[in-house]
């Protein structure tokens, strides 16, 4: 592929912003709003569980005989607010330590990384396995850890753009201008690396999205009765023949909340790239 064609080809993707809106818009619309437009949920006597859409019920019910369109409607709140909360969390804790992990000190920078390697041995799943069995279910638990295995990975990636040889160049001369090391490290690095963190930040969510909802659908996160979307997959996994719209459309839900994030990132940094 020539220059001019890969030119094109980041302008056209950069042209067309419906694609990740339409993906990333549905889900987000549906967790923001979706509790107001849901109102009050419907009596669920008389209904019979995994019932088709009909009558009543457009999305049919689910396993317990709750109508199915009020709890997605209200489970996507759930989803967006944990998987944000883990993920600044990792990005709060990861770039002030891939900064001092990036600085003069040789020492703090093995401690550091050491640190990190050890964390970054431990499975996610395990680590929340070990913490819904001490008894530790609430919500910010399960975020607050799980945007703590993000920690190694976003440090890592700080400290190697902060470490890049032009980046140390121009800090080097920084430093003999008699800046301090808050000018240099949270002013200048912090534009170099706008662009490296909002890529991974886009794939990071959907990383810490399937820790979350992994750890929802194995039961050790929210409770079975929550309307997160996960748990309704997990919870009406069985029926999937029977009233496929309980699985379905919140597996859907999931998987545009994904996709939508990394096209609206590769979106934005295709514009960056041609406005120069």
């Amino acid at each position: 592929m020539t220059p001019r064609t890969k030119a094109d080809a980041v302008r056209t993707r950069a042209r067309h912003p419906w694609i990740a809106s339409a993906f990333l818009g549905v889900p987000v619309l549906v967790a923001l709003a979706g509790p107001r437009a849901a109102g009050d949920a419907p009596s669920a006597e008389g209904a019979l569980p995994s019932q088709p859409p009909g009558a009543g019920h457009p999305l049919g019910t689910d396993v317990l005989g709750r109508d199915v369109l009020w709890l997605v409607l209200h489970g996507g709140a759930s989803v967006l607010g944990s998987a944000l909360g883990a993920l600044l969390v990792g990005l709060a804790v990861g770039v002030p330590l891939g900064l001092l992990a990036a600085g003069p000190r040789r020492g703090f920078d093995e401690t550091v990384m050491r640190g990190l390697d050890l964390l970054l041995a431990f499975p996610g799943l395990l680590v929340l396995m070990t913490l819904a069995a001490t008894g530790h279910r609430d919500w910010y638990w399960l975020v607050t850890v799980a945007g703590i295995l993000q920690v190694p990975a976003v440090a890592r990636l700080v400290r190697g753009a902060a470490l890049e040889p032009g980046s140390r160049t121009v800090v080097e001369a920084l430093w003999m201008q008699g800046h301090g090391w808050a000018y240099i490290h949270l002013r200048h690095l912090a534009r170099q690396l706008a662009a490296p963190l909002a890529t991974d930040a886009g794939g990071r969510f959907a990383v810490v999205l399937y820790l979350l909802a992994s750890a929802n659908f194995l039961g050790l996160g929210l409770p079975s009765s929550s309307p997160d979307w996960a748990v309704l997959i997990e919870r009406n996994s069985d029926a999937l023949f029977t009233q496929p719209a309980a699985v379905l459309v919140p597996a859907g839900l999931l998987t545009a909340l994904c996709v939508g994030g990394n096209l609206l990132v590769d979106r934005a940094l295709a514009r960056r790239r041609t406005d120069r």
